[in-house]
């Protein structure tokens, strides 16, 4: 597999050390793998719960068949970050890590990531423009992306959660809100005053008065930490509607008989991006670019997006039907997602994370 370049034609190191461990086979029968026949065994940091399991079942077998390495994945929604600070600079937890805009930030404050070489990943090309417009993509390689949704108990529900401007109507009531990061509902609530484009009021520190009034305002019946506690909020009947993550929720409807669960992403909503690193001091850096590259390759996408309803970077990804309703795929539809952009309220989070706790405490 070959891409042209300005100095004519690269050829993809996979394609390289594939070639490389074959003729090695030949010398050295039973050896395998990328580094002269040699079996690496890479640590890729991904979330826990269902992404968990689709880079076990899915990432991982396809990965090891191709090149003949060892995948261990580790389920982490905390700490990633603590984990690779505390460790010695030159063996890492991880060689790849998973983050979003936050964790990208901060770990890049902290000089966690090796810089992004995009000349040197096969497949960059075909990453979406929208998702390399933020200062993120310089540390970390945008590889999938979610979107924000109401996630609703179909026989209790006595409104109708379409539009995140439905939040302000009379008729709402009995909400659950997410109480972890004050972004997330800030960006909604920017959404529904539509001042801006693309929630955009959440960069203006003129708004955060305005914007706080917005999310205090909603009939919100209990704040969840976690995702099982907005499960049991609605099964409990303490909340009929929550502010959630379209994938993780569809994957919930899809699974439980507990429940009867209904997902509705907004026309216009926010989002997040899955970032990949390299994580400074891995002495695999070769293989763990190769990973993140592998993950671009459009048959890992379509084979990923299969099991999961996440939208992913490339543009040749294939869908299943319930992504392609309800998640822009293309390019030009991202143009409605509102993207997290922690490095734009970075100087000034720790500010409205204290103002958004104490009210989330005072509720």
């Amino acid at each position: 597999m070959t891409e042209g370049s300005a100095s004519g034609e690269r050829i993809n190191r996979r394609s390289v050390l594939a070639a490389m461990g074959t003729a090695t086979t030949v010398g050295l029968a039973g050896c395998a793998g990328t580094g002269l026949g040699s079996t690496e065994t890479l640590r890729v940091s991904t979330w826990s719960g269902t992404n968990e399991t689709v880079f076990r079942e899915v990432i991982k077998p396809r990965y090891e068949e191709e090149t003949g390495n060892e995948l261990e994945v580790v389920g982490n929604w905390q700490g990633i970050l603590s984990k690779i600070r505390q460790s010695p600079e030159d063996d890492p937890p991880f060689d790849v890590t998973v983050g979003v805009g936050r964790t990208n930030y901060r770990g890049q404050q902290d000089g966690l990531w090796r810089p992004v070489d995009y000349d040197a990943l096969s497949n960059a090309d075909g990453i979406k423009p929208r998702l390399r417009e933020f200062q993120m993509s310089e540390v970390g390689v945008p590889v999938a992306y979610g979107v924000h949704a109401y996630v609703y108990n179909k026989d209790t529900v006595t409104w109708n959660p379409a539009e995140w401007a439905d939040m302000r109507s009379p008729a709402a009531e009995n909400i659950a809100l997410p109480s972890d990061f004050w972004l997330k509902l800030f960006m909604m609530a920017a959404i529904t005053i539509d001042d801006e484009p693309l929630a955009d009021e959440v960069y203006d520190r003129s708004y955060t008065d305005t914007l706080l009034e917005v999310v205090e305002a909603a009939p919100v019946s209990t704040f969840y930490q976690g995702t099982q506690q907005l499960w049991t909020a609605f099964s409990e009947g303490l909340a009929d509607v929550g502010h959630y993550f379209y994938a993780y929720g569809l994957q919930k409807a899809q699974t439980t008989d507990d429940l009867n669960i209904g997902v509705t992403v907004p026309s216009r909503t926010s989002g997040y991006i899955d970032y990949y690193h390299v994580v400074r001091g891995t002495n695999r850096p070769d293989a763990a670019e190769e990973f993140i590259d592998f993950m671009l390759d459009p048959a890992v996408q379509s084979a990923y997006a299969a099991e999961f309803n996440l939208g992913m970077s490339h543009t040749d990804a294939e869908y299943p039907a319930a992504t392609v309703e309800s998640v822009p795929t293309t390019n030009d539809g991202l143009s409605e997602v509102a993207f997290q952009n922690f490095a734009r309220v970075a100087d000034y989070s720790d500010d409205l994370s204290d103002r958004f706790r104490a009210f989330v405490q005072n509720s």
